[in-house]
């Protein structure tokens, strides 16, 4: 009777699958098979758990040892199976390989998304609140990005066209580019969550300032010489809404609305005073 391929181990006695594990732990490409799979493990492992790995491998002696032992007592194989072993495995090498590149493209990319996103975030609260997220701690966001995007580049320029084995480009399925939608969208809701408290605290402070109106001392008082050399007819032209910026520092709706809020106090006040006068009158 014929032996089952590799592909029907699940349906074979317990004595062939511990041959076949033998021939395998045995075989030339067991310790490329080896390394490569433990490069796809620590694309993904953190890096405080990368010990771990380190010691399941410095026992693997032990397990190899005992493959060896069972197939050097063992029958040989016929040709046909050791053929089949040799395709198979060098056929799991390449995906192995392949795998590990992927994992490192997809980990890079999301990487680089990821401190881009950061700094957008942090450019949007200093320019809200003046306020760099990186002073002090000797490092900026931007430095970062630059060596990730330097290293992304690099993996890019070095693997552009073709992989390491030379087997063409790695073109990701519509399932790895529905994987990376789904990761990338993910991580834009954990950066958003993890900054949420911050930027509702800079808006809730920048309504508070908005609903109190208030300007800084120095601009407000350019803005009030001007109003009382002016008083007669309160309202600046636009060559002199562009001094009023220039001078100030404040942008044009700024200046709009302080002169729009002042003449609307100016008018409370005459109608004030004219009430109060008729009222003398009447007496």
């Amino acid at each position: 009777m014929q032996e089952p391929s590799l592909g029907m181990m699940g349906e074979v006695s317990g004595d062939h699958q511990r041959q076949l594990k033998a021939e395998i732990a045995s075989h030339p490409l067991y310790d490329q098979l080896l390394a490569a799979h433990v490069a796809c493990l620590r694309v993904a492992t953190p890096i405080d758990q990368l010990p771990l790995i380190d010691a399941q491998l410095s026992q693997s002696h032990h397990l190899l040892r005992s493959y060896v032992s069972h197939h050097t007592h063992s029958l040989s194989s016929n040709v046909n199976d050791r053929q089949e072993l040799d395709n198979f495995l060098a056929q799991y090498l390449i995906v192995l390989c392949t795998f590990k590149d992927q994992l490192q493209q997809h980990v890079r990319v999301h990487a680089v998304e990821a401190v881009m996103a950061c700094r957008d975030i942090e450019n949007t609260l200093q320019a809200l609140t003046g306020v760099s997220l990186g002073e002090g701690t000797g490092a900026t966001m931007s430095d970062d990005e630059e060596d990730l995007q330097m290293d992304f580049s690099l993996d890019q320029s070095s693997t552009e066209g073709h992989d390491m084995m030379g087997f063409g480009p790695l073109l990701p399925t519509e399932s790895e580019r529905s994987l990376m939608e789904r990761v990338r969208q993910e991580l834009k809701i954990e950066l958003k969550q993890g900054f949420k408290s911050r930027i509702e605290d800079v808006r809730e402070e920048i309504l508070r300032k908005r609903r109190a109106g208030k300007l800084p001392g120095d601009t407000t008082s350019v803005l009030k010489n001007w109003w009382q050399q002016h008083a007669k007819w309160p309202y600046p032209t636009e060559d002199d809404k562009a001094k009023l910026v220039e001078e100030t520092g404040l942008q044009l709706k700024q200046i709009n609305n302080w002169f729009i809020n002042q003449r609307k106090r100016n008018w409370h006040s005459n109608s004030q005073l004219v009430t109060s006068l008729k009222s003398k009158r009447k007496r």
